[in-house]
């Protein structure tokens, strides 16, 4: 291994630092961009859903097995990429510590470069990835209860219905 000086190091720590803040916003874009392409197309099904004639069951069920499927694996890619950010947040962290940017003294003379806060990995209730989940949940079950139990459109209304509307109508004159 070939010893470096204390100024070699610092910019290697620097370097390192650049990359992973380069890395969580490329992985905070990506889950975005994913769940943005995933809600897209769920407001074409949505939309296909209340305006088509109704589906059959074996169209419902097969569609609750896609969206099922379709959901899982966005689940399984938001979850990988969750992992990703937490041992990249970690890593900052590490780094971020090495360079004294938690510590009093070393950047100013009152307080420190960071708060205390910033260094912790725990998630919150707030974080990115749980408001993703969140989000993909709630369009999943908007899809499944489109796909079941879609309101009948105004051609869909059966015809006795409508003959009995224009008999109760009143007449102006």
């Amino acid at each position: 291994m070939i010893p470096l000086s204390d100024d070699q190091k610092f910019q290697v720590l620097l370097a390192e630092l650049a990359e992973r803040y380069n890395a969580t916003h490329k992985i905070r874009e990506r889950s975005t961009q994913f769940t943005l392409w995933l809600s897209g197309l769920a407001i074409g099904l949505a939309w296909l859903l209340v305006s088509q004639n109704p589906l059959s069951t074996s169209q419902r069920v097969g569609l609750t097995l896609l969206l099922a499927i379709l959901f899982c694996g966005a689940f399984y890619f938001i979850a990988a990429l969750g992992h990703g950010f937490r041992t990249n947040r970690e890593a900052t962290v590490r780094v971020e510590r090495a360079l004294g940017m938690y510590e009093s003294g070393v950047y100013f003379t009152d307080s420190s470069l960071l708060p205390a806060e910033y260094g912790r990995t725990n998630p919150k209730w707030s974080h990115h990835f749980l408001t993703l989940y969140i989000w993909l949940t709630l369009t999943a079950v908007s899809l499944l209860y489109l796909t079941w139990t879609r309101p009948l459109t105004e051609k869909e209304v059966p015809p006795a219905k409508k003959i009995e509307e224009i008999k109760g109508a009143k007449s102006n004159g």
